[in-house]
């Protein structure tokens, strides 16, 4: 059998760095536990660290402030020319789409038309 250990780094306050499988027989490493990082309910902590006999997390604002910003550029992009001839392509496509149905059905009231004069003639 084998069981699921989760490392910590002790050169970073205990965060924890990763998991892994070992067998039930081998020794846990001096930087790794058996308890899983994860709160009462079994979320998930956010940036856990393993104060040497349970995990620490922070809440999600502490959590959200630890993320690197990013910057964001509002940039609007201008279709490109194939951007450009496919959208003039489709609007030419559904046109046509229209005229076929348009002609279909002038199709059909012709001949029905043709139909029901045939048969008055008759």
């Amino acid at each position: 059998m084998a069981k699921k250990i989760y490392f910590f780094e002790p050169t970073n306050k205990n965060a924890f760095s990763y998991f892994d499988i070992i067998e039930d027989d081998a020794q846990v490493p001096a930087n790794a536990t058996t308890v899983a990082p994860f709160d009462n309910e079994g979320k998930p902590l956010l940036n856990p660290t393993w104060n040497g006999s349970a995990w620490a997390g922070v809440d999600e604002e502490t959590w959200r402030k630890s993320l690197p910003e990013v910057p964001h550029e509002d940039v609007k992009e201008e279709p490109n020319s194939d951007d450009k001839t496919i959208s003039m392509l489709t609007a030419q496509l559904l046109q046509t789409q229209m005229m076929v149905n348009q002609q279909g059905k002038q199709i059909a009231s012709l001949t029905s038309a043709l139909l029901a004069n045939a048969k008055s003639t008759n």
